[in-house]
């Protein structure tokens, strides 16, 4: 499924679950944000970038996860641990990146 930005952006704030081998992890969709598109031919969608907080355990790794949302379904989005807000350390934090 490809996903575009306005579905995404209208959906910040919200939870997703994640399915892991841990068993299911909540994440909070905090952020989405468009990238600079540079040379990209018109025929190709503006990147974007999406922003999770998680639960302090357990933390997730690089990996691609199952996700569910109420109003997406379910996605498969590679997820990348990022460093921590300076402001909450303890909080972790994911991106997916969609160009």
């Amino acid at each position: 499924m490809s996903i575009s930005f306005e579905p995404i952006h209208a959906v910040v704030g919200s939870h997703f679950t994640a399915h892991t081998q841990l068993g299911t992890v909540e994440l909070v969709l905090v952020d989405a944000s468009e990238r600079a598109r540079g040379h990209l031919p018109q025929a190709f969608r503006t990147p974007f970038s999406l922003l999770f907080h998680g639960p302090e355990s357990p933390r997730l790794g690089q990996d691609v996860y199952a996700l569910d949302h109420p109003a997406l379904g379910r996605v498969e989005w590679m997820l990348v641990p990022v460093m921590p807000d300076p402001q909450a350390p303890q909080i972790p934090r994911y991106e997916a990146v969609f160009a």
